[in-house]
């Protein structure tokens, strides 16, 4: 093999190794009913809990599937539901219900606002007893809900894949 060859194979070589080492584009939050992104919940009772995780959800407040994913990419936790019913597992462990508001505050520590979470992620403002949201971000990929009443207060951060 002559050098001109032997350097050409070795600038393909490189480029191939560069290629499949390279970061892949973050996903893009979809028109349909797919978002990903990382939350985080906390409950500031005493004393505080917080949850903090990616996560992976796709479907509607009437069926779907959510992954909440470590920041190294171990899954925590996966919810399923469809109409009256629901499944959370957790390692292990796993929760078969009727409720997808009574598992997701199993998971969370906190009852959260489920269908109006589904308008929240797709831009559209909607009414939930006790939370105020802010969506004056949502173009950046950034939800921040509050629910003062009932007690206790509950902070609710989205930051959206783009």
């Amino acid at each position: 093999m002559n050098i001109e060859r032997l350097a050409r194979l070795g600038v393909w070589v490189w480029l191939v190794l560069l290629t499949a080492c390279a970061t892949p584009e973050p996903r893009t939050v979809a028109a349909s009913n797919e978002w990903s992104g990382r939350l985080a919940i906390q409950v500031l009772k005493d004393p505080p809990e917080s949850l903090s995780a990616h996560f992976e959800l796709q479907g509607s407040a009437q069926s779907g599937q959510m992954v909440l994913l470590s920041p190294i990419g171990t899954s925590l936790a996966r919810l399923q539901w469809q109409a009256e019913y629901a499944r959370l597992e957790q390692g292990q462990e796993q929760v078969v219900g009727t409720s997808l508001q009574n598992l997701a505050a199993r998971l969370t520590g906190t009852e959260l606002p489920i269908g109006a979470l589904f308008d929240w992620l797709a831009g559209r403002p909607s009414e939930a007893s006790g939370w105020q949201v802010d969506l004056s971000s949502h173009a950046q990929g950034r939800i921040t809900a509050e629910r003062r009443l009932p007690a206790p207060v509950t902070v609710l951060r989205i930051v959206l894949d783009r």
